[in-house]
């Protein structure tokens, strides 16, 4: 009985290593997707100014984008996506928070870090990234974002002229709090300087 068992197991094995699962990639190709990218962030802000980073990507191919997907970063390696690095000792992480995000990309979250995923782009469609974020520490701070057609990199996307979209944002964000008031309704706005 144990040799049959052991017969039937070793068939399953081989049936399973056919079917080239076990690395993760699934059915996913290797293909380059054409795509233009738009990145808009305030390049000033206040201290609990609430701002909004938008990332817009079209695909201007004829295949549709597997699952597009942004990756950030402010720090360099080690910081939280809207962080900072700091390098005073003692600190259990050097990783401090530049921005708190109230609100990212609609069911755009997902297991690596710095990385957000919207789905598929059909062709001559959009997707827009969104983050809603409050500036919590004063400074000057440049975001870095990269852009690729599926969180495992085996799609990537290419811009007119041929390079991959990333690009940077540069932001100063002031000391001093945004001024606002609250309207007869009860809503909050920010006064115009």
């Amino acid at each position: 009985m144990l040799r049959g068992a052991t017969a039937a197991t070793a068939a399953v094995a081989f049936a399973l290593a056919g079917c080239g699962g076990s690395d993760g990639s699934g059915d996913e190709q290797s293909v380059t997707y054409p795509v233009t990218a738009h990145a808009s962030f305030p390049p000033r802000q206040s201290l609990a100014e609430h701002v909004e980073l938008r990332i817009a990507v079209r695909n201007t191919g004829t295949r549709t984008i597997p699952d597009v997907a942004a990756t950030l970063a402010t720090g360099g390696a080690g910081v939280v996506a809207f962080g900072a690095k700091l390098d005073e000792p003692g600190l259990a992480s050097r990783s401090r928070p530049v921005w708190v995000v109230d609100d990212g990309p609609l069911s755009g979250d997902v297991a690596y870090t710095n990385t957000w995923a919207l789905g598929s782009i059909r062709p001559h469609d959009t997707r827009t990234f969104t983050w809603r974020v409050v500036p919590v520490r004063a400074g000057r701070y440049t975001l870095h974002y990269r852009l690729t057609g599926s969180t495992t990199g085996r799609s990537p996307l290419r811009v007119p002229g041929g390079g991959a979209p990333h690009g940077s944002l540069d932001v100063t964000v002031s000391g001093k709090p945004a001024q606002v008031h609250v309207t007869p309704s009860g809503r909050i706005v920010a006064v115009s300087p």
